[in-house]
């Protein structure tokens, strides 16, 4: 009988010692994930609701730690995994972190159809509860940012608003009225529209200025959507007034400043600056448009010419008469010679008949 209370008494102490290590364990698995969670959070600047600490295996029994656990991070690449650590001891675990936050998005209050374009009623801001371990990539968060945006694809009531969904508007004009060929587009004639940038034919990118005072090029019916090829920008460009001989020079008496309607060349001339100093390379005929491809600079000294060639040494200026032995351009070198002398000179052609001096050179 004594002999059956002892063993009843051991095994009884030896549960009692069971039950002692585990619930000590088990406390001291809340300490570990409690300092785990003020640790990230404070080092994340988060609040510690949105730290979680992935359980650990329930039969792992955590020791105590005399000194609070020390943590980090032991991989450089990332967050994810934290490292916790007891310096009495030396026992080390490793955590799973994960991150729960709230992330915008944008839902969809209606079905809409591809090109449909959106206003501020068609969509609404929800908030997600999101991981940051396992975000939606490509979701559009900001209602301003995307008011005025076309879709290129349909959608359905509730659906997530994304990125990839969205095409920007695009400003397009609208006939609304019909307009003969070679009739002025003028203000009342059209109308602007946004329509999508998926949806819009690049020859549907014009703007106001380009159908400022432009003239239809075809007959065109109300309702039609303008392109680039509809109409004939008009211009102001350099027009002969007279025909031009070739090496003649242009001036305000042979050239003026003229509306072309239509496709112009890349290098037609469109101010009077452009044409100083130039004279053509070709016959000209009365109301060519002038063109670069058409002219060359002008030869302001001839071969034959008497030149005043102007020669400064320190305050003292000479001028000599000198006699063109080539043709040059302005502020091209040309070569004069001394009549008197024989010597031929170096020199910058200045204006007609003018030249600066160089350098002297005398002939063999």
């Amino acid at each position: 009988m004594q002999l059956t209370l002892a063993a009843s008494a051991v095994d009884t102490a030896a549960s009692n010692s069971t039950a002692q290590v585990v619930d000590q364990g088990v406390d001291n698995k809340h300490i570990l994930v409690s300092q785990a969670q003020r640790w990230v959070a404070e080092d994340r600047q988060l609040q510690r609701s949105m730290v979680e600490v992935a359980p650990s295996d329930r039969r792992l029994i955590i020791p105590s730690c005399d000194s609070p656990f020390e943590f980090n991070y032991p991989f450089a690449t990332s967050q994810r995994t934290v490292r916790a650590s007891c310096e009495d001891s030396g026992w080390q675990i490793f955590l799973g972190i994960s991150i729960h936050q709230s992330e915008n998005a944008l839902r969809y209050t209606g079905s809409f159809k591809s090109g449909h374009r959106l206003l501020s009623g068609d969509i609404e801001l929800v908030s997600l509860s999101n991981s940051q371990s396992n975000p939606i990539p490509g979701l559009a968060k900001d209602m301003r940012a995307i008011e005025g945006y076309s879709l290129n694809t349909a959608v359905r009531a509730g659906d997530l608003v994304m990125q990839r969904q969205l095409s920007a508007s695009i400003e397009g004009y609208r006939l609304t009225r019909s307009v003969l060929a070679g009739e002025t587009i003028d203000n009342s004639a059209f109308e602007g529209l946004l329509i999508s940038s998926a949806s819009q034919h690049q020859a549907q990118q014009l703007s106001a200025n380009r159908l400022k005072g432009a003239r239809a090029a075809r007959d065109l019916a109300a309702g039609k959507l303008l392109t680039r090829y509809d109409i004939k920008e008009k211009h102001r460009v350099l027009i002969s007034q007279t025909g031009i001989a070739r090496g003649q020079a242009l001036t305000k008496a042979n050239v003026a400043i003229q509306d072309y309607y239509g496709k112009l060349p890349q290098d037609t001339l469109q101010d009077y600056s452009s044409a100083k100093q130039m004279q053509a390379i070709r016959n000209l005929a009365v109301g060519s448009l002038l063109r670069l491809s058409d002219l060359t600079p002008i030869d302001i000294i001839r071969k034959g010419d008497n030149v005043q060639l102007s020669v400064r040494s320190g305050a003292l200026e000479i001028t000599v008469t000198m006699l063109a032995l080539e043709n040059a351009r302005q502020d091209q070198r040309v070569l004069l010679l001394n009549p008197e002398s024989g010597d031929e000179v170096q020199a910058f052609a200045t204006g007609p008949g003018q030249a600066r001096g160089l350098t002297t050179a005398t002939r063999q």
